[in-house]
């Protein structure tokens, strides 16, 4: 199986035979580290953020959460019986800003719940 040769100076499946660059692994794994670090880093903020969160839902369902949060919002923040608090108006207004559908009409119909100009 050896063909009398001796199996002590390395064979076909030596590492011996492989030529490595000093630190070469270690730059490898540096590179193949930052490379998930950043991965992971794109991810938790997709995921943890609110937009994050609106993005990861079907339009359908972005649809509905968009139609039922202004309703909220002018039942009561917009309307003539107003029973929210400015800050709960104000977050509300923020969140319904994050929606992609929420355009200059939008925009302008939410300048009410706000204490300063709108971004």
């Amino acid at each position: 199986m050896t063909d009398g040769a001796d199996s002590s100076g390395g064979g076909l499946f030596s590492r011996e035979l492989e030529q490595a660059r000093p630190g070469a692994g270690r730059r490898r794994g540096l590179v193949v580290g930052a490379i998930l670090l950043v991965l992971l880093g794109l991810w938790l903020w997709m995921r943890g953020s609110e937009g994050g969160a609106l993005r990861a839902m079907s339009p359908v369902q972005r649809q509905a959460l968009y139609q039922e949060t202004w309703r909220d919002q002018r039942a009561k923040c917009l309307g003539p019986e107003r029973s929210d608090s400015p800050d709960q108006c104000q977050h509300r207004a923020e969140f319904l800003l994050r929606f992609p559908q929420c355009d200059v009409a939008c925009r302008t119909e939410l300048a009410p719940s706000f204490s300063a100009p709108v971004p």
